[in-house]
């Protein structure tokens, strides 16, 4: 018998914003004569805000959040940002979208080791186009407000974890992107530098953005307004 969650009510994003859903989203892997099964068919309305989404190491949490991304391709479903199908594009459009629209924050950084804090945080405004000008103010004020403008021309390896992880929470707002994804921000993190992180990712979902973020930790899961978890690739709305 195939599982499915129940399917989530409608919810509105705020003028402007889009909108993220999932529709029978699926992802299996061959194995042998059978079929892993990584996620189990989810139809699902992000709401505005946090979602947070938990769950044991193996559950399908990362395979959730790489189909939301549009990393990996769904066996079965879609995702969908306001209109848009994204694997409906190609890889090159799901390139130029993800760049239009989303922001990522990973638990490694990474940064771009040979560029500045303020040329990391500027990359993805050089990809999309945007006048220099004008992407190196975008790219200050962020900077500052993440604290950091005094260390704009430090290069990743001169500066701490959480400066880093800072840097990198700067990069994924400065597009302003509709849908923000976190797959454990604050893992390698102090609590101290990890509460900053999570006050930075709360702005956006303030803002009536969307964010999604992975989790191993209870407390922060508790922040979130909305939440998933995730067992067995079956993703249950709680």
């Amino acid at each position: 018998m195939t599982l499915t969650s129940p399917a989530s009510p409608a919810v509105s994003a705020p003028a402007g914003l889009l909108q993220l859903r999932t529709e029978g989203l699926a992802r299996t892997y061959p194995s042998g004569d059978d079929q892993i099964v990584a996620l189990r068919p989810f139809t699902h309305t992000f709401a505005p805000g946090l979602t947070s989404v938990v769950g044991p190491s193996g559950s399908g949490k990362s395979t959730l959040l790489n189909l939301l991304a549009g990393f990996d391709t769904p066996s079965a479903g879609s995702v969908r940002v306001g209109s848009t199908d994204i694997h409906a594009l190609s890889e090159a459009g799901r390139a130029d979208f993800r760049l239009s629209h989303y922001g990522f924050v990973f638990q490694n950084h990474n940064l771009v080791a040979i560029l500045s804090a303020q040329e990391n945080v500027e990359f993805p405004l050089i990809l999309a186009g945007v006048p220099p000008r004008e992407r190196r103010d975008r790219a200050r004020a962020l900077l500052a407000q993440v604290g950091l403008e005094k260390r704009a021309n430090h290069l990743p390896s001169h500066l701490s974890g959480g400066e880093a992880q800072r840097v990198a929470v700067a990069r994924a707002l400065v597009s302003e992107p509709d849908v923000l994804l976190a797959d454990e921000p604050t893992g390698n993190l102090d609590s101290r530098t990890g509460q900053a992180i999570l006050e930075l990712l709360l702005s956006p979902a303030r803002d009536g953005k969307t964010v999604v973020l992975i989790t191993h930790d209870p407390d922060i899961a508790a922040l979130a307004e909305h939440h998933l978890r995730v067992r067995d690739g079956e993703v249950v709305v709680e």
